[in-house]
């Protein structure tokens, strides 16, 4: 089914752009301007673009923000090979947020950190949002290592908890939790 594919922001543009375009040659027509037609629609056209491209789009202050963060966190290293991987598994808790935790099933990342031999390491995030929310984050050093093959992972919380690492990046007390399926990490 391709309708799976079409975004929200690509929809607004279609329907959007020739809604504007009548009501701006319907208003120019109200204020009796004599303007064409044509040239109502072509700046109409370019209006709406240029808006849409600054409130919706990664080229505007709003969408597709990108942030580091460090957090301090411990780690554990389960070794439980599935059908899926045979990967260790590696469990990294935030130590201000207990109720937060990330896993990536990584050989690498468990040897590193075991060579590291210390209970809390420093991990650096790059966090995504649009329009303050999180849309996405991803690891990009674990105590000290910056490259490692995963075969994947998630994020988790436990429960409703009351803070969450992501509030300081929004400045905000509470926000959507970014711990739900479907968050690519």
């Amino acid at each position: 089914m391709t309708v799976a594919y079409i975004g929200v922001r690509q929809l607004l543009f279609l329907v959007g752009l020739p809604i504007f375009i009548l009501l701006m040659i319907l208003g120019s027509r109200g204020m009796r301007l004599t303007v064409g037609k044509s040239k109502v629609t072509f700046i109409a056209a370019v209006v709406f673009t240029g808006l849409f491209g600054f409130f919706l789009t990664d080229f505007g202050p709003f969408v597709g923000q990108i942030a580091t963060r460090e957090y301090m966190m411990t780690w554990e290293i389960k070794r439980l090979p599935t059908q899926a991987t045979q990967e260790s598994k590696v469990i990294l808790a935030f130590v201000d947020f207990p109720d937060y935790h990330i896993v990536r099933y990584s050989d690498q990342l468990a040897e590193h950190l075991r060579a590291n031999e210390m209970e809390q390491v420093k991990v650096v995030f790059e966090i995504v949002t649009d329009y303050g929310r999180v849309r996405g984050f991803s690891e990009t050093q674990i105590a000290g290592l910056k490259s490692w093959h995963s075969d994947g992972g998630f994020a988790e919380s436990k429960g409703e908890p009351s803070k969450s690492p992501w509030d300081l990046i929004l400045g905000k007390k509470r926000n959507r939790n970014p711990f739900v399926p479907g968050i690519v990490c």
